[in-house]
């Protein structure tokens, strides 16, 4: 549940719930944008904040004719914050109990006044409240983190985001926050992760870690004709065809589910390249004769396991892309691509976002095809 301010008391200058009432202890007032007015201690705000603290000591003498910048003898600053902002960061500063960030939008709003306002001390709460929220909003997570240079917790958020199909980063809300070349940036490494992850589909090399009884084997020897099948991928030379005909030579072969498995694994990782979206892939079936010499639902449970380490590793070699506040101004794979700001992505963006979605899902298609010759 997002955290609200307390309803403002029924007043003609609308003042804010206590302790930021006319009836606190007091010697400057804030008016939010909205219009509602916050009583305030320079000398609490100037301990927690050194902008405040300047902010105070600069203030022009008050003038007793502006009747709309004095009340009852206190001056009154105009702040470009609204209430539910500045009440939530007064709270904090105030030696009264903080408010929990239950929302990304509560996070989004202490980071904004926090960096305006120069107060380090929250940092570790703010970075606290953001962690909550990364396996269901990385995204989210991601464009606030990088509005005040969380650095680690931004790189944690951008590997999260892996967790979420390319389309659903692409068409989210928090996506359209992000400047043009922090969204082409996290495109980009999403889609570098999924080359990545789905070449070890290809590979076979680690077909060879699986212990014994293995569910591949190399050859046909002891191999079950019902249902196990040679690599599909397996193409010998043009010199070793007489033999493959004879029988003499063999590439890999395992149960058909396998690759099938294999085959929807690299289709799947492209698009999200996480382990999550591929362990409940794989469907054992068991043979009648397999099955008494072998136990293969361990065996594939090993080989899962095997396959998903291998794809974790082709993972962690694609670097992650630093993302630096306030960087919104590049272009991306040569095309010019127009931010606006307010959490909406533009048409030209959307268009380059479904374009590369497009080649993605020719790119898997073509994985399938290549599997099927």
């Amino acid at each position: 549940m997002a955290y609200h301010p307390s309803p403002a008391v029924p007043n003609v200058r609308n003042f804010a719930a206590p302790p930021f009432d006319k009836e606190s202890h007091c010697d400057i007032i804030l008016r939010s944008c909205d219009g509602v007015h916050f009583c305030v201690s320079k000398h609490i705000l100037s301990i927690a904040s050194p902008v405040f603290a300047d902010m105070f000591s600069l203030s022009p003498p008050i003038d007793a004719t502006a009747a709309d910048e004095v009340y009852d003898g206190l001056s009154i600053v105009s702040m470009a914050e609204d209430a539910a902002t500045l009440d939530l960061l007064l709270r904090w500063c105030y030696p009264v109990s903080s408010p929990p960030l239950m929302t990304l939008e509560d996070a989004r709003r202490m980071v904004t006044a926090t960096r305006k306002f120069d107060i380090q001390a929250f940092d570790d709460a703010v970075q606290d409240a953001l962690e909550a929220h990364l396996v269901l909003d990385p995204v989210g997570v991601l464009e606030i983190a990088s509005l005040d240079s969380f650095d680690e917790l931004a790189r944690r958020a951008v590997r999260a985001t892996l967790r979420l199909p390319l389309s659903t980063i692409a068409s989210s809300a928090s996506a359209g926050r992000l400047g043009k070349s922090q969204l082409g940036a996290l495109i980009q490494y999403h889609l570098s992760c999924g080359a990545a992850a789905a070449s070890v589909t290809t590979q076979r090399e680690f077909f060879k870690q699986l212990p014994a009884p293995a569910l591949f084997r190399e050859g046909s020897n002891s191999t079950c004709n019902l249902c196990f099948s040679i690599d599909p991928l397996f193409k010998p030379a043009d010199s070793d065809k007489i033999r493959f005909s004879l029988g003499q030579l063999q590439g890999w072969c395992a149960p058909r589910y396998i690759w099938r498995f294999l085959d929807a694994a690299g289709r799947t990782l492209l698009l999200q390249p996480h382990e999550d979206a591929i362990t409940s892939l794989c469907e054992t079936e068991n043979c009648i004769h397999c099955s008494g010499r072998h136990n293969m639902e361990r065996s594939t449970t090993m080989f899962v396991q095997t396959f998903v380490r291998e794809v974790n590793a082709a993972i962690e070699q694609v670097p992650i892309p630093t993302f630096v506040a306030g960087t919104d101004t590049e272009q991306f794979s040569g095309l010019e691509l127009t931010h606006t700001r307010g959490g909406q992505i533009s048409s030209s963006l959307r268009i380059t976002i479904c374009y590369i979605l497009l080649m993605a899902i020719i790119f898997s298609s073509g994985i399938a095809i290549g599997r099927q010759i």
